[in-house]
């Protein structure tokens, strides 16, 4: 065989490999799954924002003016409910999500949705607020300036019409008082592994991977979500390295782990570079959305020895708008390419993130949507 049919074997021999390399995805734990037990409590308080220019609750909202009194008479002023004017206050529920971990003193944001008849609540402060867990205690204290995330005027100097002015945020306004304890093994060493999306196959390929790497029967998948780890008797003193060594391996899957983070307030969508998108269809408002994917296969060379046909997959998005106006999309799409369809076509934030989870609804949309 000439030396120059070596090299043009070798090298396709290579590309094949490389593109198989490609298609196969590679992932840790960490990223596929989580410890039972580890996971984030939700905390609810109700509070005063004031500071407002005059957009406050109204005079008809009893229970702002009520919590004004109860407040007054903290710091030794009484009979106040008949020289109260709280338009430049609003009555507020903060709301935050307490991390699993989360030590005493850590900071995280809250957010604050106004509850009576205000216009807006930019540009307030948060009074000190508590927030307590389902069973009745107090875990964080939150007060500060809140945010809504709206400018006033855009980037030409022309007013910008704020649409979402009743929900703000409180970055690092919350001070965290009271942990939460946070056991991921049982009396028996055992540990429970739940995956993000279930799946058998990844579940088994989880399962298979752990029980390579600690030399046994260690962890049996329960179900297509659950699997059961037996913590071995030399890690039994440390779970920490036990839980991170098995965050830490990498299994085959075909599920990226990715996230959409939307703000309906601002507009703004942020998404990982690769997230795809599966067949569907969607029907929003005067938006249509249809996605076509299919599988084509390529025939390798005859004469390249030990090849085999590979699959790779094909998608189309065709997006149309108001007055049939419409958007093909190039093969190989993915969320970003539609979003960009979308606003192309005068959709609104509201619109695109409707449309958006709508496809996740559908289990066509590969990532995890996080509503700020």
């Amino acid at each position: 065989m000439k030396k120059s049919t070596k090299i043009m074997i070798a090298a396709l021999l290579a590309l094949l490999f490389s593109a198989e390399a490609l298609m196969a995805v590679e992932l840790r734990v960490r990223n596929i799954a989580r410890f039972k037990g580890v996971r984030d409590n939700q905390l609810t308080g109700f509070g005063l924002v004031v500071g407002l220019k005059g957009t406050g609750d109204r005079n008809t909202t009893v229970f702002t003016t009520q919590t004004m009194v109860n407040m007054l008479r903290r710091f030794g002023i009484a009979d106040a409910a008949n020289q109260i004017k709280v338009r430049n206050v609003a009555a507020v529920m903060v709301t935050a999500n307490l991390p699993a971990f989360a030590k005493r003193g850590d900071k995280l944001d809250v957010v604050v949705s106004s509850v009576g008849d205000s216009k807006s609540i930019d540009s307030g402060v948060l009074l000190l607020t508590t927030l307590k867990g389902l069973d009745d205690n107090v875990y964080v204290t939150a007060q500060g300036p809140v945010s809504t995330g709206e400018n006033s005027m855009g980037a030409n100097g022309l007013a910008v019409l704020k649409s979402r002015q009743n929900t703000a945020r409180v970055p690092n306004g919350g001070i965290v008082e009271k942990e939460v304890p946070v056991t991921f093994v049982d009396d028996k060493n055992n540990m429970y592994l739940l995956l993000n999306i279930p799946d058998f196959t990844s579940a088994d390929r989880v399962t298979y991977a752990i029980n390579s790497q600690f030399w046994g029967n260690v962890a049996n998948a329960t179900d297509a979500a659950t699997i059961k780890i037996r913590v071995p008797p030399d890690f039994q003193n440390n779970l920490v390295e036990f839980a991170a060594a098995v965050e830490g391996l990498y299994v085959e899957t075909e599920e990226r782990s990715h996230k959409v983070v939307v703000n309906e307030r601002t507009g703004t969508v942020v998404m990982g570079a690769d997230v795809s998108i599966d067949t569907c269809a969607v029907a929003h408002g005067s938006f249509n959305v249809n996605v076509n994917v299919t599988k084509q296969v390529s025939q390798p060379n005859s004469f390249v020895p030990g090849a085999s046909a590979m699959v790779y997959e094909e998608s189309n998005i065709k997006v149309e708008g108001a007055g049939k106006q419409f958007v093909n999309l190039p093969q190989g799409v993915n969320v970003q390419d539609l979003v960009n369809a979308l606003n192309a076509l005068g959709a609104s934030p509201k619109d695109v993130i409707s449309i958006l989870q709508a496809i996740k609804a559908a289990q066509a949309l590969h990532a995890e949507i996080e509503i700020m």
